[in-house]
């Protein structure tokens, strides 16, 4: 078991940034700064807003109290490589974020991803050769009254929520749900082409919410085949995807796809699979346990509006008490009866964005995406990748060795969280410490392919 790196949780977090992503400051100085002078480098702000997040804090108005004669300036100091003597106000961070350019933030978040992945971090999580990344929206920021025109609404029971709904688009690698890309979805994606206002005002909530989120879809997929145009990826996503517009899209960006797939959803094309597998040639395989007996089904090249997509079917019998569980996936990649369990591994995937990615950020780490940060909505949209560029170092070292064994050390995120704040106010941290060479890897137990079939 490797000794642990530091109990300075300050240290351990800087030295896990800088291992990994050794560039992140020249990435900061990069951001187009709006300003014409300034007290507060862009360095301090970016930097400071991730330390705050680490520290449990909701908002800047936390770090002018909870930081105020501590240790805290002089630790941020050794992490941004500056001196700074005082903490500015909440009011420039609203005033500087909500000047950035959505294309700077954009770019900071590819410049780490691509840091990360250049370096093959994620490399032992590829499936036949890509990588895994999940499609699924979340809401961030909540409130009981109406903020702004961009903001979405809901009503239930005669009570209205208004909430910013952001579309993610992230890696499942090394048990981490890393956010590459997102897309805030605004009220302007309620509607769909051509539709009237009156056809608008008729639709289901449900309706409401699959066009938001095919619309953003329609607008992310492509601005990331731009960005990694020779990415090796497959894109996962849950039932509200299968539709002809986006695999059409799909298509012709090149990019192979695993979708969930309701009999309700695509009901012609289910309905002509189930014909097909129920011919004596239809391609089947039947597995028999001691716990349940599996039987997986699916067909190739049917053909749906122009377009040809592949089906898989499992039906499992639990033998204890003969309950059955039923799946469907569609994919683009041909379906092979050496391929199909990694296929259906790979859909299963999906659920790590709802477990890894956004229930943790809501309720488990302590994040809270849906606090109020800010009302502005261009700052939403920095501080919201702020946030998840701070989830993806806490998740690093929640899942590598820096720390130890991390879950009896500190049992969970919250608690580490809490400790960091502990030394970043009241210890010095050591920048020597920081700046040694070590190397951190992440634990054997971590999700591949090969280790799920090991545990099976």
């Amino acid at each position: 078991m490797k000794k642990e790196f530091s109990k300075n949780t300050t240290e351990v977090f800087a030295k896990t940034m800088f291992h990994y992503v050794p560039d992140i400051l020249k990435y900061i100085d990069e951001i187009k700064d709006p300003r014409k002078g300034h007290n507060y480098s862009m360095r301090y702000l970016i930097m400071s807003e991730i330390l705050m997040f680490l520290s449990e804090g909701k908002s800047q108005r936390f770090t002018e109290t909870a930081y105020k004669d501590t240790k805290y300036l002089e630790n941020i100091g050794k992490i941004i490589k500056e001196e700074v003597k005082k903490i500015p106000d909440a009011e420039i961070y609203t005033d500087v974020f909500s000047r950035i350019l959505g294309e700077e933030i954009e770019e900071f978040q590819y410049k780490i991803n691509h840091q990360m992945i250049r370096n093959k971090i994620y490399e032992e999580s590829k499936v036949m050769g890509k990588y895994n990344m999940v499609l699924d929206a979340s809401r961030f920021q909540k409130a009981h009254y109406e903020v702004s025109e961009e903001w979405l609404s809901q009503t239930k029971e005669e009570k209205t929520t208004w909430y910013i709904s952001m579309l993610e688009l992230k890696l499942i690698a090394n048990e981490m749900a890393v956010s590459i890309m997102n897309e805030m979805i605004r009220n302007k994606d309620k509607k769909r082409e051509n539709e009237t206002e009156e056809e608008l005002k008729n639709k289901s909530e449900e309706e409401i919410k699959q066009d938001c989120e095919l619309n953003a879809t329609k607008r992310l997929l492509p601005k990331f085949k731009e960005k990694y145009p020779r990415l090796p990826v497959r894109i996962i996503g849950d039932s509200l995807y299968p539709c002809i517009e986006i695999m059409k899209m799909l298509e012709e960006l090149k990019l192979e796809y695993i979708f969930v797939l309701k009999d309700k959803r695509l009901p012609t094309l289910t309905e002509e699979f189930l014909n097909l597998v129920s011919l004596p040639e239809g391609s089947r395989h039947l597995v028999e346990n001691e716990k349940e007996v599996i039987l997986t089904m699916w067909e190739n090249e049917i053909e749906y509006q122009g377009i040809k997509t592949n089906i898989i079917r499992q039906i499992k019998r639990n033998k204890e008490n003969g309950k059955y569980a039923i799946w469907m996936w569609m994919t683009n990649r041909e379906i092979t009866k050496n391929n199909i369990n990694k296929i259906i591994y790979c859909a299963k995937l999906r659920d790590y964005i709802e477990n890894q990615g956004f229930r943790e950020q809501k309720v488990t780490s302590g994040i809270d995406l849906e606090h109020v940060y800010s009302k502005n909505v261009k700052a939403i949209k920095v501080i919201y990748t702020i946030i998840q560029i701070t989830h993806l170092i806490l998740q690093i070292i929640e899942h590598s060795d820096i720390c130890g064994e991390f879950n009896k050390k500190y049992g969970s995120v919250k608690v580490f969280r809490r400790q960091f704040y502990a030394y970043l106010t009241r210890e010095y941290a050591n920048i020597k410490i920081i700046q040694i060479k070590i190397q951190i890897r992440f634990n054997k137990s971590t999700l591949t392919y090969s280790n799920y079939i090991e545990k099976r």
